[in-house]
């Protein structure tokens, strides 16, 4: 339960930090803001399609997805723009989200089951 939800509001946070118009200019490296957004996107999917691989494949595949389509509709967001480099931070990130994923499926789960969230 905490996951789906948790799930959710990584997706808003993701849809509006990315479409809501801007007059200003990203402050820092917002490749490593993508990286990062699409790391935990990812990482929470993986935990909550796992142990399946062909779920986590298709969450992996819905991720891409969405980081490649944010970034189309950003071009019809003022003060956007589409930016190749985005896509490739966001695809590092889903790739190193499922890496953990992988990783700390298990342990995670132990830990969710014991405090019961």
């Amino acid at each position: 339960m905490i996951l789906k939800a948790s799930l959710s509001i990584i997706i808003i946070g993701i849809l509006y930090l990315s479409l809501t118009p801007t007059e200003t200019l990203t402050v820092g490296n917002d490749k490593i803001s993508h990286f990062i957004a699409y790391s935990c996107l990812m990482l929470n999917i993986g935990l909550i399609q796992l142990p399946s691989i062909k779920k986590l494949r298709t969450g992996i595949i819905a991720a891409l997805l969405l980081g490649c389509l944010v970034e189309v509709i950003q071009h019809f967001v003022p003060g956007r723009f589409m930016s190749f480099g985005d896509v490739i931070a966001n695809t590092i990130g889903v790739g190193i989200g499922c890496l953990l994923a992988l990783m700390f499926y298990k342990p995670i789960q132990r830990w969710l089951r014991k405090v019961k969230i």
